[in-house]
């Protein structure tokens, strides 16, 4: 109990985030659509699994050694084949495979990989797509314990569990480099006029392209710190935010704008997630926003993408001003089961998920790439790994009993705006050819838009 506790205490996430920030390469040349099940007389039941969790993507790091791990452990029964699909194609894949109706088994639930909300809601609930996931979740009480109380609830809905919940919370705060930028204390125990004061001419690794990923993090930051800010952005994660006039926001914006103009990094426009994580490791820059799994860059094995006398030993983590970390459970979860998928299929894509959520699964995800599993008690090999990791020891260290939690901007946008529209902007505000008035005006003109196609 006293580890649950700890661990629970120690780092909340944002799941939506979930890893949305980083895109991955081009397809691969395995099949597409929902793959074919083979069953009867012991053949293996093999199926393809399209996502955008592979090539250069960071979520691949952990998520394609898991699945051959699953293939391993069920060789001769199962075997997942990944089809490899750009980030930022994904959404308009699957939907152009449930309008075909040839979803694939497994599909990346909305708030990852660019499917929207409104969607999930409007087309994959109403019609009833998603599979049921009751009775594995009562066939598997063993995998049920680990999943957290608020993702349950949020992916229960009309008494149906309708996507498979969050075991695991990855918190979202911010790394340093400490020969570059030395702040008298803690980021975290600063306020927010001390935070930018203490930047100086340090710069950020921002992007504008793709979903501007590391510049969203630090707006959120900034918003959550107006009065009121988190409650202001919590409300609309259901239901989106259309309008961005509001005062937090525009408060926030005129100081991301200073931001832009004065410390943002050389490559900044037209910058890719990888050209911001290039930044900061090329001590290009000397801070940057993005979620617990980078720690994994700063191991010494990861030493091929450092340049210019950059060492893993030279950053710090730590969370926003204010004490805040960016965190929503609130989510529907990781994955949902069509329901237009075999009974072999189906089988198959439990299994999985069983695989997933089991005790050393979840301890190796959180040894990758950070965060807490809230529910479940760690293994005594798990909590001495876990020590040898600084940066993420750190990062959990970062939070305590007052650490406020924020849901972040991408997670109120609606999809199309966090993705393309909002880093399309980014490069007029930068320059000044808009105004901030004038970026959260055509911000709330690109929302309503998405609002009439969905």
């Amino acid at each position: 109990m006293k580890r649950k506790l700890a661990g629970f205490m120690a780092v909340v996430m944002a799941a939506a985030t979930v890893i949305s920030g980083c895109s991955g390469g081009s397809s691969n040349t395995t099949a597409s659509g929902a793959g074919k099940a083979e069953n009867g007389s012991g053949k293996e039941i093999q199926m393809t699994f399209p996502t955008y969790l592979a090539g250069e993507n960071v979520g691949a790091v952990f998520f394609l050694p898991e699945v051959e791990r699953f293939n391993q452990k069920y060789a001769g029964k199962y075997k997942l084949v990944i089809e490899e699909v750009p980030q930022a194609q994904y959404a308009e894949k699957i939907k152009q495979l449930a309008q075909q109706n040839k979803l694939p088994a497994i599909v990346h639930s909305p708030g990852s990989g660019g499917i929207d909300l409104q969607w999930f809601k409007n087309v994959v609930l109403a019609n009833g797509m998603a599979y049921d996931l009751t009775k594995f979740a009562d066939s598997n009480p063993e995998i049920k314990k680990n999943w957290i109380d608020e993702s349950i609830d949020y992916c229960t809905v009309d008494g149906k569990l309708i996507c498979k919940p969050l075991s695991v919370l990855k918190p979202v705060g911010m790394y340093y480099n400490n020969t570059m930028y030395q702040p008298e204390k803690a980021v975290k125990d600063m306020n927010l006029d001390e935070f930018i004061e203490s930047i100086g001419d340090n710069k950020i690794a921002f992007q504008t392209a793709e979903n501007a990923w590391t510049t969203g993090l630090l707006l959120t930051a900034l918003i959550a710190n107006q009065e009121g800010g988190e409650q202001y952005l919590a409300q609309f994660v259901d239901d989106k935010l259309y309008d961005y006039t509001d005062e937090k926001i525009l408060t926030a914006t005129t100081i991301l704008q200073e931001l832009l103009q004065k410390n943002a990094s050389a490559n900044t426009i037209g910058a890719a997630y990888a050209d911001a994580a290039n930044a900061f490791m090329s001590k290009s820059a000397a801070l940057i926003c993005n979620g617990s799994w980078m720690a994994s860059d700063f191991d010494e094995k990861a030493a091929d993408k450092w340049s210019n006398g950059f060492t893993g030993e030279e950053v710090t983590s730590d969370i926003y001003p204010g004490n805040i970390a960016i965190a929503n459970p609130k989510v529907y979860g990781e994955f949902w089961i069509a329901n237009t998928a075999s009974d072999e299929e189906k089988e198959l894509a439990e299994a999985f998920f069983a695989f997933r959520d089991s005790k050393e699964e979840i301890e190796q995800l959180v040894l990758t790439e950070g965060g807490v599993a809230p529910k479940l008690e760690y293994s005594d090999e798990f909590l001495k790994k876990q020590a040898e990791n600084r940066i993420l020891s750190q990062l959990a260290e970062s939070m305590d009993g007052k650490t406020r939690y924020t849901a972040s901007i991408f997670d109120v946008m609606p999809a199309s705006v966090a993705d393309t529209e909002f880093g399309k902007l980014l490069p007029k505000l930068a320059d000044g050819t808009l105004s901030p008035e004038e970026f959260c005006t055509q911000l709330t003109q690109k929302a309503a838009e998405a609002k009439n196609e969905t």
